[in-house]
């Protein structure tokens, strides 16, 4: 494959990506992404294969920069004491936001996902989720055998719960007026930072910043 034809294949992933998210997987067809994008069908198919193909590419494409986040944020641990392991997880909960506010499509995908998108994709979860939340989990477990944390939260429901809130909180988990949870509001991410933060010490009870 040229430069020419990865760079056309990236754009068409990126198009994708954003119907996709906007429409759910059962509602985007390849003759509309074809239609809105100007390419021949039988390209995409050539190329792509078939829309389950394209979306999975979709999907490992936007795994990949959840678990770049994910790694990244917890490099430092093992840490010393609970203090960093309180540094590690804000700044997990920091850069995971980041990525959710800069890229809205991949909480949308899996918001779609949640309520029956894609159902005769089964693995879809075991193949791209889990394997990210387990990344922190077992970080946290480590934790709790070095003595660093308590040992009585349900780590697994932890994690998932980080991502439930930040994924509902952007995509429609509404607050009662007048200060909806809006992504471009300035008062938003600050909000939901410290919320996060607040959330993740008192269930791990860590100190507190």
């Amino acid at each position: 494959m040229t430069s020419a034809d990865e760079q056309q294949s990236e754009a068409v992933i990126e198009f994708a990506t954003r119907l996709f998210a906007a429409f759910g997987y059962d509602g985007t067809t390849l003759q509309g992404l074809a239609e809105a994008m100007g390419f021949d069908l039988e390209w995409l198919h050539e190329t792509f294969g078939d829309k389950r193909a394209l979306y999975l590419a979709v999907i490992e494409r936007t795994s990949r920069a959840q678990r770049s986040v994910v790694e990244g944020a917890l490099a430092s641990l093992p840490a010393r004491d609970a203090a960093g392991v309180a540094e590690a997880m804000h700044a997990l909960v920091d850069d995971y936001l980041e990525l959710c506010l800069s890229n809205p499509q991949i909480p949308a995908l899996w918001m779609h996902r949640w309520l029956g998108d894609a159902a005769d994709i089964p693995d879809l979860e075991q193949r791209y989720a889990i394997p990210i939340i387990n990344l922190t989990r077992d970080a946290l477990r480590a934790a709790v055998r070095d003595g660093l944390i308590e040992g009585d939260t349900d780590l697994d429901l932890l994690v998932r719960t980080l991502a439930w809130s930040m994924y509902g909180f952007l995509h429609g988990e509404a607050l009662a007026p007048p200060d909806p949870p809006d992504p471009d509001n300035p008062r938003t991410k600050p909000r939901l930072r410290a919320h996060l933060h607040q959330l993740v010490d008192r269930m791990l009870r860590l100190p507190e910043s």
